[in-house]
């Protein structure tokens, strides 16, 4: 019995570590999702060292992602960390998930004693860290296809249908996060897209991806768009009383 339960281990981490080795980006979000705050006792900028450490291209959601790869969610991991719920000591996992919210990777739980919050969930982070360890991980070049692919769909709007937009009466409206450059909303990874926070967190818009390069299918409470960047600035487009309305976003990935 024991040797075959030591056989499913070994099986379980090589076929780990084949399917993590086609990722070389993973996202760790702002806040995660069983904690209340954003980067709470500094677990979300840890974890992203952490990642680095152990040779990923880790990125806060908020950080300058680059663009062959900020479009392309389903080249990305997604990071969390999972806490059991104990009373006398600290237990945490981290977990990477791909764009379809399945589970990559997840590390043995990490556990500390100490009494001090902050302290102790970071004791755990790193234990559980460890795992990292055995996996050696590699990234094996194979999701560039996925960037070829996704290039060649990167094509430019037929012209037919610039002519069109053209016509069109375009009502542009001034939004809070252009009235003051430094209220930013951030862009937090979603399975095929990105949700847009501001400051409180407070969900205000959904972006979903298409196959063309910064332009995503968008949602805001009742009004149904796009979301786009122009000239180096993204807008959410959507018609109300048959007009299209233009309204400036400052987004933060």
């Amino acid at each position: 019995m024991k040797k075959i339960l030591l056989l499913f281990v070994l099986v379980s981490s090589v076929a780990f570590s084949q399917s993590i080795n086609n990722y070389e980006y993973v996202i760790v979000p702002l806040k995660f999702a069983d904690f209340k705050e954003p980067n709470k006792y500094n677990l979300n900028t840890n974890t992203k060292l952490l990642l680095q450490k152990y040779g990923f291209k880790a990125y806060m959601a908020s950080d300058s992602i680059p663009n062959e790869i900020s479009n392309a969610s389903c080249r990305k991991l997604y990071a969390d960390i999972v806490k059991e719920n104990t009373l006398l000591n600290t237990k945490i996992k981290v977990v990477l998930k791909d764009c379809k919210d399945k589970v990559v990777y997840e590390t043995a739980l990490g556990e500390s004693n100490e009494k001090e919050r902050s302290r102790s969930y970071n004791e755990a982070l790193r234990e559980a860290g460890k795992s990292f360890d055995k996996l050696n991980y590699k990234y094996n070049g194979k999701n560039e296809i996925a960037i070829d692919q996704g290039q060649q769909k990167t094509k430019a709007i037929p012209q037919q249908l610039g002519e069109n937009v053209s016509q069109i009466e375009v009502v542009k409206v001034d939004s809070e996060s252009k009235n003051n450059s430094e209220n930013f909303f951030f862009a937090q990874p979603i399975p095929n897209g990105f949700q847009i926070v501001n400051s409180e967190p407070k969900v205000i818009l959904k972006m979903f991806n298409t196959s063309v390069k910064n332009i995503f299918i968008a949602t805001k409470e009742a009004k149904s768009g796009v979301v786009l960047s122009k000239n180096n600035q993204w807008f959410f487009e959507y018609y109300e009383n048959s007009k299209l309305v233009s309204e400036p976003l400052n987004l933060k990935f």
